[in-house]
């Protein structure tokens, strides 16, 4: 009974935690109100990495575009965190990731704000580097969490592949745009900062082009990539699967909040039901995921 009651707290924290992420939006507004009248009718809106104006805005017209932002943000914050049925580190780590977005939008208006009516110089660095500290707290928890127990790996019979050389390629051309950007910040701060996309890119091109390892045995799957285990589904706790399609909208990749997870590259695939939730086996064949499936749960039997 207390597990169920701290669950309920949870699950209620977790959801009115990601109800008030649309405060953002008034406060985007407030904020502009406060300063309406001091403001130019034309405003210095961006700015290159020397923090030198490059570009203007009506102050009407960054009013809309903030304030539709925020709300574009906070909407898809709470289209991606309603998927959780039940919060785990990831979730709320997710959650926190959404708030330090919105952090960031909201210094960032502050900041023009600040330069247009005082002349306060904008310093970029600190939204790069809030905005990919928070990515790469996000990413490491993902790949720490939801893992399973390691399985014995004797008698594995087959060791399926997901990779995609197309999304090995458009990633590894982000990642020359990223090293071409950061080789042309002024300052070694920037430069650092700049340095943390690129080595996330670099990490999604080697992900890509290794992919997704499947190792079945008769204890069970074991997903893995680039040499690092990425989960572990025991026989005992797999209850049905079946191919099925991967909806483009719920991204590539490592996939997946709260007891969903999916590691996929391509359309199709194989949803498989746990005792623990679901998981979504990426493959171009799912038919040999199938007959590995089939293998282990007989095995199991």
């Amino acid at each position: 009974m207390i597990h169920t009651l701290d669950n309920s707290g949870s699950r209620r924290a977790f959801k009115t935690s990601s109800a008030l992420i649309w405060i953002a939006v008034p406060v985007t507004a407030v904020l502009y109100a406060l300063a309406w009248n001091q403001l130019p009718q034309r405003l210095a809106t961006r700015f290159n990495f020397a923090n030198q104006p490059n570009g203007w805005m009506s102050r009407e017209g960054l009013l809309i575009f903030f304030v539709l932002f925020a709300a574009l943000m906070a909407g898809t914050a709470t289209w991606v965190l309603s998927r959780v049925t039940r919060p785990d580190p990831t979730a709320w780590v997710l959650l926190i990731f959404f708030y330090a977005i919105l952090g960031v939008l909201i210094w960032t208006e502050h900041s023009v704000i600040a330069y247009n009516v005082e002349g306060r110089p904008v310093n970029v660095v600190p939204v790069f580097a809030a905005g990919m500290l928070a990515a790469a707290v996000v990413t490491v928890i993902a790949l720490g969490t939801h893992r399973g127990a390691p399985l014995s790996a004797s008698g594995a019979f087959a060791d399926e592949r997901h990779a995609s050389a197309a999304w090995a390629a458009l990633c590894g051309v982000m990642t020359m745009i990223s090293i071409r950007v950061a080789a042309l910040a002024p300052s070694t701060a920037l430069r650092f900062v700049i340095g943390l996309p690129v080595l996330m890119m670099v990490g999604a091109t080697a992900l890509a082009w290794s992919g997704f390892h499947y190792l079945f045995t008769p204890a069970g799957v074991e997903i893995r990539t680039l040499g690092f285990r990425l989960r572990s589904i025991s026989a005992d706790d797999i209850q049905s699967y079946a191919s099925d399609h991967w909806n483009w909208l719920g991204g590539y990749g490592i996939r997946g909040l709260g007891d969903r997870r999916a590691y996929v590259w391509g359309n199709r695939g194989v949803r498989i039901k746990t005792a623990h939730g679901e998981v979504f086996l990426g493959h171009g064949k799912p038919e040999k995921i199938i007959r590995d499936l089939d293998a282990v749960t007989q095995h199991e039997r």
